[in-house]
């Protein structure tokens, strides 16, 4: 499968540099990753298998999911940005902003769709060749690899460099937030990266006993949980995260070109 992040959020991104007022970005990232997070119960008895990658899997599971992702990354994304390195290159700064910005519900439930159905769109073109043999391709025939290998391998390289392409263009072009940023927490380095990097060496041990460990999917997604879940937790102990609901300025741009706190 595509890399789940930063991958997946390839084909959502450039909607927002599009169309800045139509979508809102967060929910367009988080709907985009959260059919793969399901990975997370894999080999368990509530393992939910390949439902939620569906259309149907959208609504009752991707779309819930989204949502709380959403709600999470607003609490906590300024506390976690403050302390990240290449503040100039991707515009952190800018990114801390997000935390203040909301949306009309229907902007931000319709996103977080339109994010769960390109993964479950991108999901079928790389892990199928029926399409391919539909066109008269036999891809293995003609390679002799299978199609969902070189797919897989291409989509994941090709995706993350868009992300991480488009990521600078908007920080050196301004295009993340105007105007005046509302206040970001004081970072403190040195307790954010202790905590943050001693939550990762308590927690990797554990992966290898959990259920359907040795699953690329599964440990790939439950690697990413815990990678975000010690920068939360850095964030916590150094004091970052914000006690209330913050309040932004108007910005016209990006995740932060949005309606802003009613």
């Amino acid at each position: 499968m595509p890399l789940t992040f930063p991958s997946h959020l390839a084909p959502v991104l450039p909607l927002k540099l599009w169309r800045p007022n139509w979508f809102d970005g967060v929910a367009l990232c988080t709907g985009a990753v959260a059919p793969d997070v399901a990975y997370l119960l894999t080999g368990s008895r509530f393992e939910l298998g390949a439902r939620v990658h569906t259309l149907g899997g959208v609504l009752w599971w991707c779309l819930p999911v989204a949502l709380v992702y959403a709600w999470v990354v607003r609490r906590v994304v300024a506390g976690i940005a403050v302390h990240l390195p290449g503040r100039r290159l991707f515009g952190w700064p800018d990114h801390a902003a997000l935390g203040a910005v909301r949306h009309p519900w229907q902007v931000t439930v319709c996103s977080a769709l339109i994010g769960a159905v390109s993964h479950v769109v991108l999901d079928r073109v790389t892990h199928t060749d029926r399409w391919l043999r539909a066109l008269g391709v036999d891809f293995q025939a003609a390679t002799g690899m299978y199609w969902w290998f070189f797919a897989d391998v291409v989509s994941s390289a090709v995706g993350g460099a868009v992300v991480c392409g488009l990521a600078v263009r908007a920080a050196r072009r301004g295009l993340i937030f105007t105007g005046v940023r509302p206040p970001a927490p004081p970072a403190r380095p040195t307790v954010f990266w202790v905590v943050a990097v001693s939550a990762t060496a308590l927690g990797l041990p554990v992966l290898p006993v959990l259920p359907a460990a040795t699953v690329p999917g599964a440990a790939g997604v439950r690697l990413l949980h815990l990678a975000a879940l010690a920068l939360i937790a850095g964030a916590w102990v150094a004091g970052t995260l914000p006690a209330g609901r913050p309040v932004a300025p108007p910005s016209p741009h990006l995740d932060e070109k949005q309606r802003q706190p009613h």
